[in-house]
């Protein structure tokens, strides 16, 4: 049988998805309607589902130890998807809350390990550190591609947003800032270049109170006020500030996320076929 006899049409497979938001945005709470979730904890998170009911609780792993001596958190980590990749359960969306604390852990541990301050210094120095933590977020991520072929799950990164400037740009007359993973560019480029979507949620906003004279200069600051109301970004086409924003799957724009709701569902055929 030739190459060409064993061509066939792509099966839908579960997604590989990052949710980026600021904190109290709503992340772990999107994170764990996603269908037989269970949460690898990088932070504490697990608090906002003690008032959910039993059935609708996620199933949360021990909170992943700071590396000391005698532990190690990468360690830890790899054990921990070994057992989810080799032993038979239940569970179908791995979320892992947040990849931007996994950050930290990892630069604490591999300055532990070199007996420096601080990831920059690790490694021989020059921000060396950098680059190596950067290669175990790839093994991580490798982790996880394994799971998702072998156990048919998908895979939920969450991650704190943050403010990068873009400096340089030859299309770009002046310097301006972007919303991104709140990350080393190295280690946020590995799931921003791996990902299916990276969306980014956010609580509408508005600003009350404010005044302008005839020249348009302000003269009373206004107050910055919340709706309630929470969107994903799904794209950076169009969008002022979010540049990693993108999504495989048709999403419009922006998704309203209703409270207890998981509007991302629908539009994956792996999640919907099962819906």
């Amino acid at each position: 049988m030739g190459l060409l006899d064993r061509a066939s049409k792509p099966a839908p497979k579960p997604p590989m998805l990052c949710i980026v938001g600021s904190p109290g945005t709503g992340k772990t709470t999107l994170g764990a309607l996603f269908p037989g979730a269970i949460i690898v904890q990088a932070e504490d998170g697990a608090a906002v589902f003690e008032n959910w009911d039993d059935d609708t609780q996620p199933a949360v792993l021990p909170r992943l130890p700071k590396s000391t001596a005698e532990r190690s958190t990468r360690e830890t980590l790899m054990q921990t998807m070994d057992e989810l990749i080799s032993t038979d359960h239940g569970y179908k969306t791995l979320v892992v809350d947040s990849v931007t604390s996994l950050q930290m852990l990892f630069e604490h541990e591999i300055a532990l390990r070199d007996g420096v301050h601080t990831a920059a210094d690790a490694s021989g120095g020059f921000h060396k550190g950098y680059t190596e933590v950067a290669s175990w977020h790839a093994e991580f991520v490798y982790k996880c591609e394994q799971l998702r072929a072998v156990k048919k799950m998908g895979i939920v990164f969450l991650a704190h947003s943050g403010i990068k400037k873009i400096r340089n740009r030859p299309d770009a007359a002046a310097d301006y800032s972007v919303f991104s993973l709140d990350m080393d560019n190295q280690a946020l480029s590995v799931y921003t270049s791996q990902c299916d979507a990276v969306l980014y949620l956010r609580k509408e906003e508005f600003v009350q109170g404010q005044e302008t004279d005839r020249k348009g200069r302000t003269t009373k600051f206004g107050r910055l006020m919340q709706t309630g109301e929470r969107k994903l970004v799904t794209t950076g086409d169009g969008t002022v500030g979010y540049i990693n924003a993108k999504n495989r799957y048709g999403m419009p724009a922006e998704l309203d996320v209703p409270h207890g709701e998981n509007p991302i569902l629908s539009y994956i055929k792996f999640y919907a076929k099962e819906q």
